[in-house]
């Protein structure tokens, strides 16, 4: 349990000398769109460690919550929200699959999906319906895969041993990941590269993913010590490069559907699922890769 907690002081500790810093950072650039985004963290950093210091437990649990809202927001644009059935079982699979993620049944965890999609083909059975059961089952496939058992990797990283450490910089790295890719953007961004994503700048994308190349290496003794140069390096490039691409994801997602944001709870970010847009490829990338090629943390 000490060695878990070692990682968590250290991250704690430097997340709340990131506040400080970023604030100084705004200051100094008089950035005054970053800081409506700022102060929002100011909530959310607290309730993400303050999880993790809980236990694994409220770490399952917040995911879970995390997942749930995120997907209710993404039914709501989507209009599949009306499908209260289909939106039904795809909590249910968001909930199986971090039990089983908390309770290390990976093969479990890994038919989480298959089973979820199962049910579903149930759905216009059990309806007696045509109309608009193509779509809802389509869109709730989307919604379990990509929203529920995506995220719910980070529950599974976390009952590694040594996967506390991997879990906090996969999270705190990817959000930072967007924190450098907006204010490169800002300050040197001169080409834009993508309709996706009007705002994103070439300057703004490439200074992040060296950014996160770097940052990995200098998390490497605290996060991932068990892991050779490479390791660290291929972690750096999943965040910096994945990070990105999730949120182009979810940025298509939008505008497929016409709205600008998914929700308006968090201020200056938008909804959860825009919060989350990079974690949800993020996650389950880095698992599978420290998975496939270390075999986990022995």
């Amino acid at each position: 349990m000490e060695a878990l907690a070692q990682p968590l002081a250290a991250y704690t500790a430097l997340a709340a000398l990131g506040v400080v810093v970023f604030g100084a950072l705004l200051t100094a650039t008089r950035l005054r769109a970053g800081w409506t985004p700022y102060r929002t963290w100011l909530v959310m950093l607290p309730i993400i460690f303050g999880a993790l210091w809980l236990g694994i437990w409220a770490w399952a649990l917040l995911v879970t919550i995390l997942s749930i809202y995120g997907f209710k927001e993404f039914a709501r644009a989507t209009g599949l929200y009306r499908e209260r059935l289909f939106v039904l079982v795809v909590y249910a699979a968001m909930v199986a699959a971090n039990l089983a993620g908390y309770f290390g049944r990976f093969g479990l965890f890994m038919v989480v999906p298959v089973w979820t999609v199962g049910a579903l083909t149930l759905v216009p059975i059990i309806r007696n319906r045509t109309e608009g059961m193509l779509q809802g089952f389509a869109l709730s496939v989307v919604g379990i895969v990509y929203f529920g058992w995506f995220l719910a990797h980070l529950t599974y990283l976390a009952i590694w041993t040594g996967g506390l450490g991997l879990v906090l910089y996969i999270v705190l790295a990817t959000q930072l990941n967007d924190v450098i890719a907006f204010l490169f953007g800002k300050l040197l961004g001169r080409r834009h590269w993508t309709v996706l994503s009007p705002n994103k700048t070439v300057e703004g994308s490439l200074g992040a993913l060296a950014f996160s190349i770097a940052f990995a290496f200098v998390n490497w003794p605290l996060a991932f010590p068990e892991l050779p140069w490479w390791g660290a390096l291929g972690l750096g490039v999943i965040v910096g490069a994945g990070g990105q691409i999730g949120d182009l994801t979810l940025a298509n997602f939008k505008r497929n559907v016409g709205i600008k944001d998914f929700g308006n709870l968090l201020p200056g970010h938008g909804g959860v699922l825009d919060r989350l847009n990079s974690l949800t490829l993020v996650a389950p990338v880095a698992l599978h890769f420290v998975r496939f090629f270390f075999d986990g943390f022995p």
